[in-house]
């Protein structure tokens, strides 16, 4: 067989898994509210609240097939951990005492399969790990009120990794609305023990 007949081969399976899989480009944006899973320590029989925030990024969905498909994405997150507490027996300190808002930088990448509702409404349910680094964080300061950045931890506190779920529904071509939850593993990190669920608008191009 010579070399011509070869690379003829190689294009011709190279465009033909192009065109099945029909890889795309994505930019996605939404709002997400965060919980401080923890018990409050001043006070047991109570529970923290959610904050809000929001998200935008994008991403590369790499279609193997009509069904499944892996999407790594980078997006760039504001995260409110909710850790405020209403109680009024405590001081305004230690009912924010837990209370974080930072930035970060996600770094999923998520297996997906999707399957039709009906003949123009797609479902696609994916799932799979993320990464963080966390920057501009803050806290509560001593008076209870004002915001300040916090103490210096090591560098590896700014970083988290976990899990992520998402389901979006595609009424077409091009738009879908995806809700998801995600939660970070490490416990020694300022994003730790923090669910997030979130729900926004995609675009594939």
């Amino acid at each position: 067989m010579n070399k011509s007949l070869i690379y003829v081969i190689i294009l011709m399976l190279v465009t033909a898994f192009q065109l099945d899989a029909q890889n795309r480009f994505m930019v996605q944006a939404g709002g997400n509210v965060s919980h401080y899973c923890e018990t409050p320590i001043m006070s047991l029989d109570k529970t923290y609240g959610w904050g809000w925030g929001g998200f935008v990024g994008t991403g590369y969905e790499i279609n193997f097939n009509r069904h499944w498909s892996l999407t790594p994405q980078v997006e760039l997150a504001y995260i409110n951990n909710g850790a405020r507490l209403s109680w009024p027996k405590d001081s305004p300190f230690h009912r924010n005492a837990q209370w974080l808002d930072m930035w970060t930088v996600n770094v999923p990448v998520l297996a997906g399969f999707r399957f039709n509702l009906e003949k123009n409404v797609g479902l696609k349910i994916s799932t799979g790990p993320y990464v963080l680094k966390a920057f501009s964080i803050r806290q509560t300061a001593q008076d209870g009120i004002s915001k300040e950045t916090p103490p210096q931890r090591r560098a590896t506190a700014e970083f988290n990794f976990g899990w992520m779920g998402e389901i979006a529904v595609e009424p077409g071509h091009h738009f879908s609305y995806l809700f998801r939850t995600q939660y970070p593993f490490l416990v020694e990190s300022w994003t730790k023990k923090t669910l997030t669920l979130s729900l926004g608008v995609r675009y594939d191009f």
